[in-house]
């Protein structure tokens, strides 16, 4: 078994330096507005927009979906593009800056705006003086709050950690990597504990998504060995890990998906999402290990006749127990978006569940802070996939990142509180930021 690295290192700097910023020069000096209750990306150009202290910095990309002649390269863009600001929620729209092509994947600074409000922006390609097509819409919250990172813990290989769990008391964490040797030239998905002064300890191979119970004493995770897929189904089943024991056992088996547990802090209950017909439709499923019991808490069907099929999904408990929260994702039949990410909750008890994010951007991975107050979640807002926070009590967002740098995936990410002020998060390692 190859080692693993635990370093507690220096704190990350939370600036970056851009490239390709220029000055905006307005090419049009007259701004006009505009009323406009959706916007529907249908160009080629996108943006990402990261916050600043009252300003924001917009990336402006371009893909092209077909080759095409390097002297011809000009003929494919707009003319210019205008820039659209919103400050509450799309309804209405002021035109702030027209920019040329030269800032084509490049990026460009709007200040002046205020902070901790949150704003919405989008450009406007125009071509022959028409208004031909529009980017995708973004959010941002600019903020002179300077978010501290600090990188936790890489398996042997780097940048390949993709899941986790810490304990109650913080002392130990557990987590899964991509690649383990079990023997030479054969690699498999591994869990390993990973505990101060001390070696990382191999749990189990082929297998994911490990978290710890509330008292620490073991450790769940989902896992695949082997089970014949026969098309349709390739059965995963969830194991729990004794610390004590060091055995693993079994809670689900057959021809059944069960993945993603997850335990609740204020008793021994595990949920996880389960189905027997596919992966496609998983429902939050509560299992008591006092009896070995689990049922399912929804069974409904979605009423929505345009939503094909769609799964409960990365299920995480309130502090109180009393919610569990998850990602409810939709499968289509689009072949460019094949699924859609929203945030749904569950009472723990049992009944209908109710609909916290729904929108046309990605939202997943919901974590709650242990004081109740705050949901840390991912979502592409701003263009790319980050971590967003929401607060409940005065209903705003915050954006806590300020770069770039991290690779954050709405399938295996992972956020988890330490503290009501600090998450853990996984982008192919492990980091830990201070939230406002």
């Amino acid at each position: 078994m190859r080692s693993a690295k635990l370093t507690f290192l220096f704190f990350l700097s939370c600036s970056v330096l851009f490239t390709g910023c220029q000055k905006i020069e307005d090419l049009f000096s007259t701004k006009k507005s505009s009323k406009i209750t959706d916007i529907t990306s249908s160009t080629n150009s996108s943006i990402i927009a990261t916050r600043k202290d009252a300003s924001v910095e917009i990336k402006l990309n371009y893909s092209i979906l077909k080759p095409f002649d390097a002297g011809n390269i000009n003929s494919i863009y707009p003319d210019h593009y205008e820039v659209y600001i919103s400050k509450n929620e799309g309804i209405d729209w002021e035109l702030v800056k027209t920019i040329d092509t030269s800032y084509v994947n490049k990026s460009f600074i709007i200040s002046g705006l205020t902070n901790d409000i949150l704003y919405y922006l989008y450009l406007k390609e125009i071509k022959n003086k028409v208004g031909l097509a529009s980017t995708n819409v973004v959010r941002f919250v600019p903020s002179a709050f300077k978010p501290t990172y600090k990188f936790i813990l890489s398996d042997y290989y780097g940048n390949d950690l993709y899941s986790f769990g810490v304990s109650a008391d913080n002392s130990k964490s557990v987590y899964a990597t991509k690649y383990y040797e079990y023997q030479q030239g054969y690699a498999a998905p591994a869990i390993f504990l990973s505990k101060p002064d001390s070696p990382p300890q191999l749990i189990d191979i082929n297998c994911w998504f490990p978290d710890f119970s509330g008292d620490g004493t073991n450790i769940s995770y989902s896992s695949n060995k082997g089970e014949v897929f026969d098309g349709h189904l390739m059965p995963e089943h969830i194991a729990i890990y004794n610390l004590s024991t060091n055995k693993s056992t079994r809670i689900t088996s057959g021809y059944s998906v069960n993945k993603y547990p997850a335990w609740s802090l204020t008793n021994s209950f595990l949920a996880y999402s389960s189905s027997d017909k596919s992966d496609e439709e998983l429902r939050i499923t509560l299992y008591n290990p006092a009896t070995n019991q689990s049922h399912i808490l929804d069974t409904k069907q979605n009423s929505d006749p345009n939503i094909l099929r769609y799964s409960q999904e990365r299920a995480a408990w309130s502090p109180d127990g009393k919610y569990i929260y998850y990602t409810h994702k939709y499968f289509t039949n689009d072949n460019v978006n094949p699924g859609y990410y929203d945030i749904y909750r569950i009472n723990s008890a049992g009944g209908t569940p109710e609909p916290v994010f729904t929108s046309k951007y990605i939202e997943s991975c919901p974590s709650i802070s242990p004081d109740n107050s705050k949901l840390a979640f991912l979502t592409d807002f701003n263009g790319k996939v980050q971590i967003w926070i929401y607060t409940f009590i005065d209903g705003k967002y915050h954006q806590p990142f300020d770069t770039s740098s991290y690779d954050l995936s709405e399938t295996w990410s992972k956020i988890k509180w330490v503290n009501n002020n600090t998450i853990l998060f996984t982008g192919y390692s492990l980091f830990s930021i201070t939230v406002e």
